[in-house]
């Protein structure tokens, strides 16, 4: 019986999409993360929000902050850096202060590889940093991070979990 669950577990973890939140307000870079995406073949689906303030009311929403759910809670968020309204590494601060998001994985996509830029993102409560300059080869391994994650463990971050890093 124990068998059974266990297996019921897998396959329903195989078919389960992980939920991806995306940070970024250039179609281009949109473009390059959902091929990214798809070249490392996990079931996913991608929400795009175009600036860090929508990026903080979907969490509030998907963390029924609010009252009111109707968005998944995300598996991982993407954010990039130069965003309007309030940029990524305010985004990053905000949510790492909160304690529901304590193990949501936060992974920051930037076109700046400037090592202050990677230690303040660090400091701020990032989990991994990808570098979306090194072409498309290059975008694409860093995203394997996901795939790991997902087929490691079928890990699932769920809110209110409450250490980060």
């Amino acid at each position: 019986m124990a068998r059974r669950q266990k297996n019921s577990d897998l396959t329903r973890r195989e078919q389960r999409k992980v939920q991806i939140l995306l940070a970024e307000d250039s179609l281009g870079d949109v473009v390059l993360v959902r091929k990214g995406l798809e070249a490392i073949n996990i079931p996913f689906e991608l929400t795009v929000v175009s600036h860090g303030e929508e990026l903080l009311s979907y969490l509030v929403n998907a963390l029924e902050l609010d009252g009111q759910n109707s968005l998944p809670f995300p598996d991982v968020v993407l954010i990039d850096l130069n965003m309007p309204k309030l940029d990524g590494f305010k985004a990053l601060e905000l949510i790492s202060q909160q304690e529901a998001c304590s193990q949501l994985p936060l992974v920051v996509i930037s076109s700046s590889s400037a090592s202050e830029d990677v230690s303040l993102a660090y400091e701020l409560g990032a989990d991994g940093f990808i570098d979306k300059t090194l072409g498309p080869a290059g975008f694409i391994e860093q995203l394997k991070f996901i795939e790991h994650y997902w087929s490691r463990e079928g890990k699932v971050i769920y809110p209110g979990s409450t250490s980060r890093h």
